[in-house]
């Protein structure tokens, strides 16, 4: 027996605490991971925040994601009883597909679509984070040995380059997503190199001569 005026340790409380912990840390670390630049420009320039690099938020926010669908394993496992009788339209009636259910399915196919098509209004907050990261490589872009590149040569668009080359701009698009680099005619060779995770313009300009 429990001593007189101690509370009993409850499960369902511990569940329900440490899920609420986790989505806060998963949130904050989030947060911060969207905002940080590339990896290579977080390195180069000791990016931190709170004192912790870009590979520490990261190691931090894949363990709380991991203790998050753990609880939730557990608070799942623990309120089965009331989880079933959301599939229940009324007392009494047997189990059946309720509208709560149709719509949670419907938002999380949503959300799924508009990561994957880049669809309004999703592309929205995706295309900030572009320009986000686009606007800290313009302030701390370099090149591997630390000195800025020289005439701004990584801030020329993809649309100037092809321009200067004579280079059909379409053409030049499909090129690049043939690699597997999503290509926009507003993205500067920069941009281009960070997101397809190469270290200098030049790698992006030498695929485009080389087919």
């Amino acid at each position: 027996m429990n001593p007189v005026g101690r509370p009993r340790f409850s499960w369902r409380a511990l569940t329900s605490l440490s899920t609420a912990i986790s989505f806060v840390v998963m949130t904050v670390s989030g947060v911060f991971l969207f905002l940080a630049p590339s990896t290579r420009i977080a390195r180069e320039t000791n990016w931190q925040m709170w004192g912790l690099d870009k590979s520490e938020w990261q190691d931090l926010h894949l363990l709380f994601c991991a203790l998050f669908v753990i609880v939730a394993v557990v608070h799942t496992v623990l309120n089965w009883r009331p989880l079933l009788g959301y599939l229940k339209k009324t007392t009494g009636e047997r189990p059946a597909l309720r509208w709560e259910w149709l719509v949670a399915l419907l938002l999380a196919a949503l959300f799924f679509a508009g990561a994957r098509v880049k669809m309004q209004p999703f592309s929205i907050m995706l295309d900030w984070r572009e320009r986000f990261h686009g606007g800290f490589c313009e302030t701390t872009g370099s090149d591997q040995s630390g000195e800025k590149e020289k005439g701004g040569f990584g801030q020329k668009t993809l649309a100037q380059y092809c321009t200067e080359q004579g280079l059909p701009l379409d053409a030049a698009i499909a090129r690049l997503q043939a690699t597997g680099i999503k290509a926009d005619g507003k993205d500067t060779l920069r941009q281009l190199a960070d997101k397809s995770g190469r270290e200098r313009p030049g790698e992006i300009t030498r695929l485009l001569a080389n087919p």
